[in-house]
């Protein structure tokens, strides 16, 4: 599969939402410093996976929260698929396309474990490394676009996020990386503390969302932003990656870190992790 740029600009907007909030009305998940969300995905319009970036033996790494519309969120903990071989330092989750109950989870150093999870019970189906991944590396955000697996180094204050992409072979959990398959992209806002990619959502027509978050320490005060970056359009000669010349801010947050980014059809969901503050979640309407 061939990957090239496209003499396309598009303006997407996400349609109205079903839920009732807006982006400013962010909803208290946990109090709990260990309940951060580092992670969501969509199960069904109102149940998610969440994953938490816990790195002790007692700490979860994996939630079920169900958030319906005029309820409070409910997380229930989950035991991970191994205890004899917990994940360090979860940082996102994406599910695999047209296989029912299968996710990939993101340890911050590159390392993805697919898993089912049915009935409140995780299995580890299998195990590999992002191929361009180090013991340096710092990857904060995972998503699938059809067999396209998207992931960023997250970036500082120095250095831009490097976002990469390429095939995931899903039989037998390998990814194709071409070397221009890569994208830079250094938030301006926020402007300290800066972490450029802290996750990624692909809508169902391939546009590319990304969250930005600065992270002063575990009080905050927290700032977050969303960006539209390109579109992976699908045509004919395969799916190729359209960069946008115009990036700037769809939307901005105070404190708020939001970590967690998944689609429900036309919908944004957004997680946060808010350290000693807490998580919330709150749905961006366009």
């Amino acid at each position: 599969m061939k990957y090239k740029s496209l003499p396309v600009v598009l303006s997407m907007m996400l349609a109205g939402c079903g839920f009732q909030s807006t982006a400013k009305d962010w909803v208290a998940v946990s109090s709990e410093k260990n309940l951060g969300i580092s992670g969501i995905v969509a199960i069904d319009r109102e149940n998610f996976l969440v994953v938490h970036d816990n790195k002790k033996i007692n700490e979860p790494r994996l939630s079920q929260l169900n958030w319906q519309e005029d309820l409070p969120p409910r997380l229930q903990k989950m035991a991970w698929c191994d205890a004899q071989k917990l994940p360090i330092d979860l940082e996102a989750i994406t599910a695999i396309p047209e296989h029912n109950s299968a996710f990939l989870v993101l340890e911050s150093r590159g390392q993805v474990t697919r898993i089912r999870v049915e009935n409140n019970h995780c299995d580890v189906v299998a195990e590999f490394s992002l191929p361009n991944a180090t013991t340096k590396s710092n990857i904060e955000s995972l998503a699938l676009f059809h067999n396209i697996l998207v992931w960023a180094e997250r970036g500082d204050d120095e250095k831009p996020a490097k976002m990469s992409w390429g095939e995931y072979d899903v039989q037998n959990n390998r990814i194709t990386l071409s070397k221009e398959n890569t994208m830079d992209f250094f938030a301006p806002y926020p402007n300290e503390h800066r972490r450029s990619i802290s996750d990624i959502a692909i809508d169902n027509t391939g546009v590319l969302w990304v969250s930005a978050a600065s992270d002063p320490g575990d009080n905050g005060v927290f700032q977050s932003a969303l960006y539209q970056l390109g579109q992976f359009v699908d045509d004919k000669a395969g799916i190729h990656w359209n960069a946008y010349g115009d990036i700037s801010i769809q939307s901005q947050y105070e404190n708020v870190k939001v970590e967690g980014l998944t689609f429900v059809g036309d919908k944004l969901i957004m997680g946060s992790d808010d350290e000693n503050l807490g998580s919330k979640i709150a749905v961006e309407s366009k």
